[in-house]
């Protein structure tokens, strides 16, 4: 059986060379960013990673695959972007606390990472994540269960963050759930 960063690896290599688009909902909230540290969570080939620092963060570029980071790190270059990338098991890595000042994270769902989450926001840090929920079984009935969102959607997750958005099902399947909160600890 192949490890996560083989078949993270092996899907990211047959992707192309184009630079991939930033999530729309890190587009639709970008009036919401100002500027400071950022950690972009399984940021794949980093296009939110380079939307951040286009607008002004350093960015934490973190991911479990070395190809798709390889990608990321050749627009890095071309363009002298504040972007520092790192391949971890984001289940095992720690996360730096009171650090960032804008955390996203994208079609990543583990519980173990909610506590480090919260604990690395700064004050007034902004948090912005989507990824799929329980109805996503019923497009692709072999997900991994424990990587999904349960009912309740992510805001449950995040109590203590002022909720800017917490929509429990969207897309065109109800598949994904998405929330942005502000850290006000």
């Amino acid at each position: 059986m192949k490890s996560d960063r083989e078949r993270w690896n092996s899907r990211y290599s047959k992707e192309s060379g184009d630079t991939p688009y930033p999530d729309q909902l890190l587009i639709e909230w970008s009036e919401l960013l100002t500027s400071g540290r950022a950690l972009d969570l399984a940021c794949g080939r980093g296009a939110n990673s380079i939307f951040m620092a286009r607008r002004g963060y350093w960015v934490d570029a973190l991911d479990i695959s070395f190809v798709a980071l390889q990608s990321l790190s050749k627009q890095v270059c071309i363009e002298g972007l504040p972007i520092g990338c790192a391949a971890v098991d984001l289940d095992q890595y720690p996360l730096p606390v009171n650090f960032y000042n804008l955390i996203t994270v994208f079609y990543f769902f583990s519980r173990n990472l909610i506590g480090p989450i919260k604990s690395a926001l700064k004050r007034d840090g902004l948090l912005i994540y989507a990824t799929f929920n329980y109805n996503h079984i019923s497009l692709r009935p072999d997900f991994c269960r424990e990587y999904l969102v349960p009912p309740g959607g992510l805001g449950q997750f995040f109590p203590d963050l002022k909720r800017i958005l917490d929509m429990e099902h969207t897309g065109p399947s109800n598949n994904i759930s998405q929330f942005v909160g502000k850290n006000h600890g």
